[in-house]
């Protein structure tokens, strides 16, 4: 429903966002709703603020960026209370990556290759974790994003986006997560928990190179 959508294009022209009242309790309800939303909703999201140039579409990664870094530094994670389970981070993440792909829509991009890309079938020989009866354990996590796929668009077909790859890291949140139990949601319970691997352009270098480590 397009009506349905544009509250969510009405809410975010609110310049009072970054305000602590909208911080606490509206902001993350909101978030939460908008993570919600079908994969082809988020899409026509992300084609629409595409199109709304730099100034704009950096307030709206602020907002989102300004929410997980008061939500990660008003709150203690340890290894009980992982950051993974704060539905307010999660949400504000996934909601950051409708504005991630925004920006590479907005910049200069590539995408003739990737039809050539889809010819590469996956070989029919079985692996070793697949004759060890292991392939569960060691199921790989998801090939392609479902939000990349509706649209399109890869973040390696980014060649210049509208706004810097740098400027979606978050250090506060790359601070308190746990890479270690991070890898195994993303490689084991990719159903049941949240992985900020899926949300890579959210993540440092250094906290990229944890996760190679596992």
């Amino acid at each position: 429903n397009p009506d349905y959508l544009n509250i969510f294009i009405i809410v975010m022209e609110n310049s009072n966002l970054h305000s602590p009242e909208y911080l606490e309790v509206a902001l993350p309800q909101f978030c939460k709703a908008m993570s919600k939303l079908p994969v082809v909703a988020l899409a026509r999201l992300s084609k629409l603020w595409s199109v709304y140039g730099l100034s704009h579409t950096r307030r709206i990664m602020e907002t989102f960026q300004q929410l997980i870094t008061f939500t990660v530094v008003s709150n203690e994670y340890d290894g009980e209370n992982l950051v993974n389970d704060d539905e307010t981070v999660v949400a504000a993440t996934q909601c950051l990556k409708v504005v991630f792909y925004a920006s590479i829509q907005g910049g200069d991009v590539d995408v003739e290759h990737n039809e050539d890309d889809e010819d590469d079938t996956e070989s029919d020989e079985l692996t070793l974790h697949e004759l060890l009866g292991e392939e569960r354990l060691y199921k790989k996590g998801p090939r392609v994003d479902p939000l990349e796929k509706e649209l399109g668009v890869r973040a390696i077909d980014s060649i210049k986006p509208l706004l810097p790859f740098e400027d979606f890291i978050n250090e506060s949140l790359n601070e308190v997560v746990e890479m270690d139990k991070d890898f195994t949601f993303f490689k084991v319970n990719a159903e049941t928990k949240f992985s900020f691997q899926t949300c890579p352009f959210i993540l440092s270098v250094i906290t990229k190179n944890q996760g190679l480590y596992y």
